[in-house]
């Protein structure tokens, strides 16, 4: 799996807030700019929310793995987890335009995270592997995405 910092987590609800205070740490580290760093952190929220949502099967509680890198102005974030295969990517954008009784569910927090990141990849291993990528725009202040902005998304 890619470099760079890595945390490791039971597919359970306080994954979530978990994998947020990780990324927080990271963020800070690197001394990310505030709106690059919110805009990982509502990806990563969206994509472990589904892993934990979807990657339970039966009485066995599945791990993913989180991987966060920084390569200059670019940074990579990969989620590997163990639930069923399933490739997010693969489904067309929800038409968001119909009304919602006409709307088949899913898709909105995918399409989402597309909007966020300038790279979603997906690629089946022996486990599902999800990659974001974000570019940073020299020159932004830094600022992290801290717990005290996220703390009632979070709770």
């Amino acid at each position: 799996m890619p470099a760079g910092r890595h945390a490791h987590f039971l597919a359970a609800p306080p994954a979530v807030r978990q994998a947020a205070e990780a990324l927080d740490a990271f963020c800070a580290a690197e001394h990310l700019p505030g709106k690059a760093a919110w805009q990982l952190q509502v990806a990563l929220d969206e994509i472990v929310a589904n892993v934990v949502s979807h990657a339970a099967s039966g009485a066995h509680t599945p791990a993913f793995d989180v991987w966060f890198r920084r390569d200059e102005d670019l940074i990579e974030i990969t989620v590997a987890d163990d639930g069923p295969a399933f490739d997010p990517l693969a489904r067309e954008d929800p038409v968001v335009t119909l009304p919602l009784d006409a709307r088949q569910p899913g898709g909105l927090g995918i399409m989402l995270v597309k909007s966020l990141m300038d790279d979603v990849s997906y690629e089946r291993t022996t486990r599902n592997v999800l990659t974001i990528r974000k570019r940073i725009t020299p020159g932004e202040a830094p600022g992290g995405a801290g717990p005290d902005e996220h703390s009632a998304e979070r709770s």
